[in-house]
């Protein structure tokens, strides 16, 4: 009972010490609250917005006088999935190739002879693809889109070979070969053209599973938030601990001190993030309380263990700038994920801000991370674990003035 009652009497001095600040929380309240939402637009426009793309153009050409390339350009101009990101224009050669110079076109595919006659007897034919080196981005998606055709090209004479092999093995009474390769190939065109049906759509975003101005609003948050560690630093460094000390005489543990100054830095940092989480994502009430009480108790971790490894609050800050900035990155929040190294993106996977970051978008909707909270609550409890050892060590050394 008494060690609850000197709980709760330090809770209310720390807590007391803590009003002093209030005008510099609420400052740095506001500025984590104002930097997300700007970063975030920031992000969103120079990854997204800020691209100009309208699709490519494909020159088509053949043998003279094959109507292949008008063929296809009537049809593909009737898909309108394709039509979206591709458009189909039918050249001669040399026309083409000065289209592609002049930028009227985005690439040229260059079909060889008897092209659709070779292929329905089951071979793979060779074809062109040219593409201009000054636009990376339309060159790329051509030569994707060219490489995705050449795949399903490649799998359709798979089917049609393995086919053939067994009509070869055993002819059907009545079924000619010629009419077994033009069953095949109508099979095959009457799945192309339900080929919404074969094919899920999935939208690919550069920042993985969030949009783009959500996750680098969330991301810039979690690290402003570990970032004012050196504000909690007191409570575990100079004159307030070396008061403390004085416990040992009273017979008390000065974990009863630690355990006040986490709890106290508890309540202010998730009375703070509320009303951040609440503004910046827009979540729910009852989400915001949730997750700012996650995230507020691994803060009250995270800033006591950066305060107990070092002995002033500039030193704190200092560490806790540095292992949050790292954390940022490796969790994508200043490179997109998708443009970082595979093993730097693994390791992300850790990163306690993408833990922050996954539990700040559940509510509205996204998994962009497993068990996101069980997560946090555990790293806290370890770094309150360490903080305590820490703790102890740092209250029992001498050379500190009193409070």
């Amino acid at each position: 009972m008494g060690g609850l009652i000197l709980f709760r009497k330090l809770t209310g001095l720390t807590l007391g010490r803590l009003c002093r600040q209030l005008w510099l929380l609420a400052g740095l309240a506001a500025l984590c609250a104002l930097l997300p939402l700007a970063a975030g637009r920031a992000a969103e426009e120079a990854l997204s917005g800020g691209v100009d793309f309208s699709g490519i153009i494909l020159a088509v050409t053949a043998a003279e006088g094959d109507p292949l390339p008008e063929q296809l350009e009537r049809t593909i101009g009737g898909m309108s999935d394709v039509g979206q990101y591709c458009s189909l224009r039918a050249m001669e050669r040399e026309e083409a190739r000065q289209a592609l110079e002049a930028g009227e076109a985005t690439a040229v595919l260059d079909l060889p002879e008897n092209f659709i006659r070779r292929v329905q007897s089951g071979e793979n034919p060779a074809v062109e693809i040219l593409v201009d080196g000054s636009r990376p981005l339309e060159s790329l998606l051509t030569l994707w889109v060219g490489q995705s055709a050449a795949d399903l090209l490649a799998a359709s004479q798979a089917g049609i070979y393995a086919v053939l092999e067994q009509y070869d093995l055993a002819p059907p009474v009545g079924l000619t070969r010629d009419q077994a390769v033009m069953e095949i190939n109508l099979k095959y065109v009457q799945w192309t053209l339900n080929r919404q049906e074969l094919f899920r759509e999935e939208k690919l975003l550069p920042t993985s599973v969030l949009p783009i101005s959500l996750h680098y609003r969330l991301s810039l948050l979690a690290y402003l938030v570990l970032s004012t560690a050196p504000l909690f630093a007191w409570i575990c460094q100079g004159p307030w601990i070396a008061g403390l000390r004085r416990l040992r005489y009273a017979r008390r543990s000065p974990l009863w001190a630690l355990a006040a100054g986490l709890a106290s830095c508890w309540a202010v940092m998730t009375a703070a993030l509320f009303i951040l989480l609440k503004l910046a994502p827009g979540l729910p009430a009852a989400a915001a309380l949730e997750t700012a009480a996650v995230w507020g108790a691994f803060f009250a971790g995270w800033a006591a263990f950066c305060a107990l490894l070092t002995h002033t609050a500039a030193g704190c800050g200092g560490l806790s700038f540095l292992l949050a900035l790292a954390m940022l990155a490796a969790s994508g929040g200043i490179v997109p994920p998708v443009l970082l190294p595979e093993g730097l993106r693994q390791a992300g996977e850790f990163s306690p801000i993408t833990w922050m970051r996954a539990l700040a978008a559940k509510p509205l909707g996204y998994d962009a991370a497993e068990h996101p909270t069980a997560l946090l609550l555990a790293a806290a409890a370890a770094l309150c674990a360490l903080s305590a050892w820490l703790y102890i060590r740092r209250a029992n050394e001498r050379g500190e003035k009193p409070l």
